[in-house]
């Protein structure tokens, strides 16, 4: 019964701490790629206006 206990506690927290290595690992990945931002992101609408705006040359 120990063993199993011991098993399945060990196991729990190496599932974990893979799981939030691999979530960690995403999300970098995902703020580091040069893709389209969300309308919703607060940087992104203006990113949006700025490439649809018209550019005022002097």
């Amino acid at each position: 019964m120990e063993l199993a206990l011991g098993f399945l506690t060990f196991g729990t927290l190496g599932f974990v701490a893979v799981f939030g290595y691999l979530s960690t690992r995403a999300m970098e990945e995902m703020r580091n790629n040069p893709t389209e931002k969300s309308a919703l992101s607060r940087d992104g609408i203006a990113e949006r206006r700025a490439r649809t705006s018209p550019q005022v040359s002097n």
